[in-house]
């Protein structure tokens, strides 16, 4: 796991360091002339970095693909799901609307055979990690 932090913390580095670049760098002053401007870089920019931390926080979740079905139970009959996507397939692509803007994730889906349907495991989404904003 100190490797992955290591690599998350170097990505993080450098994200900060281009965002710094885009508001305070010399190609700012000739893009960001009004106040209105430069508050819509800066927000823009803290959305993304809130953004990023967020993806790769909920996609450091252990249960990105949970070990047991017992723990993901259809929502109309309360029975155990079993995963809809199967070990070794990747996982389907969502993007959520969140307050810092739009954020991509992977999620286990499951499937109740009893009442025929697919769902989602309540309160759990799992963030992509792969920065795209």
């Amino acid at each position: 796991m100190d490797g992955k932090i290591a690599g998350l913390r170097e990505r993080w580095k450098q994200r900060t360091e281009a965002a710094f670049e885009r508001m305070l760098g010399g190609k700012s002053e000739e893009e960001l002339v009004t106040f209105t401007e430069r508050e819509d870089m800066a927000v823009l920019i803290g959305k993304e970095l809130a953004a990023f931390l967020l993806e790769e926080n909920v996609g450091q979740d252990p249960a990105v693909e949970p070990a047991e079905a017992s723990t993901t139970c259809c929502p109309k009959c309360g029975q155990p799901g079993e995963p809809a996507v199967r070990k070794g397939e990747k996982l389907v692509d969502r993007t959520v609307a969140t307050r810092a803007g739009e954020v991509h994730m992977r999620r286990q889906r499951w499937r109740c055979a009893k009442c025929r349907i697919v769902f989602f495991p309540t309160g759990r989404a799992i963030a992509s990690g792969n920065g795209r904003f």
